[in-house]
């Protein structure tokens, strides 16, 4: 992490970093990835941390629906670190929080969650538009802390198989609004036409054009928490995009807001 890398951070929301799990970093986070898969094997249905892929309306939609699901096939995974150590381990060795994460806040950062981002070949779903803080619970204090985030992809993250694409200063811009459905508690009915929250094109900045991030295999992007971002489908018929992602809670950075965005002036 060097200059260029936190002036990124604090202008545009987001930098790259190039090969930061390369080597054996990359080798042992794909092997977990398969431990992860294998504890998924024998699902049918989305619950809990796991959520299996849907084809046509996306996974997240189909576990909102109570709409069938393809066996077995992740699209995401939550508190991954917890159900897989290794994950932990991996972040640990690399000091994440105690030097990229540290470099773009100014202190080291405190993990709080670690995620999967499967998107299989042909079938694998878009992520809308949103601001990860906008889902932080209350309990985290977002009042007073902000997030960075670090994306690692596992398998080459092309446009064609929906790599992050984030709109530059919008972290600078406040909360916008997101609109959709809640995730349902457990033992909640399902919800037909359930739409997972997002923020509307209508609302979204005009001050910058998104920007696409591809990545190799054991590089990432880091973003702040405020950062508006999304990805495409994997239209591809042959080409995984896995990735793993680390989050880390900070003091909210100086240059950030809680208010909400004025959608009228962006």
């Amino acid at each position: 992490m060097d200059d260029t890398h936190y002036g990124d951070v604090r202008r545009n929301g987001f930098t790259r970093l190039p090969r930061l799990a390369a080597g054996e970093a990359l080798t042992r986070l794909r092997d977990a990835v398969e431990d992860l898969r294998e504890l998924a094997r024998d699902r049918t249905v989305s619950s809990g941390d796991f959520v299996l892929e849907a084809p046509g309306i996306g996974g997240w939609a189909a576990w909102q629906q109570g709409a069938e699901a393809l066996p077995g096939v992740l699209r995401s995974a939550d508190r991954i670190h917890e159900h897989v150590p290794a994950f932990e381990a991996v972040q640990r060795s690399l000091d994440l929080a105690g030097v990229p994460v540290a470099g773009a806040a100014g202190s080291p950062g405190t993990l709080v969650n670690a995620f999967l981002w499967a998107k299989p070949p042909v079938v694998g779903s878009a992520k809308p538009w949103h601001q990860d803080i906008a889902f932080a619970p209350p309990s985290f204090g977002a009042e007073d802390h902000g997030i960075v985030t670090i994306w690692i992809a596992l398998d080459a993250a092309t446009v064609r198989n929906g790599c992050l694409e984030f709109i530059p200063g919008s972290h600078l811009l406040g909360l916008f609004p997101h609109t959709g459905d809640r995730e349902r508690r457990p033992g909640e009915a399902p919800r037909a036409g359930a739409v997972e929250p997002h923020v509307a094109d209508e609302h979204l900045p005009r001050t910058a054009d998104p920007v696409a991030v591809p990545l190799e295999p054991g590089s990432a992007v880091m973003f702040d928490g405020m950062v508006l971002h999304r990805s495409a489908p994997n239209t591809t018929a042959t080409e995984p995009r896995t990735a793993v992602s680390f989050v880390y809670r900070v003091p909210r950075p100086a240059w950030t807001r809680m208010e909400p965005a004025d959608i009228a002036r962006v």
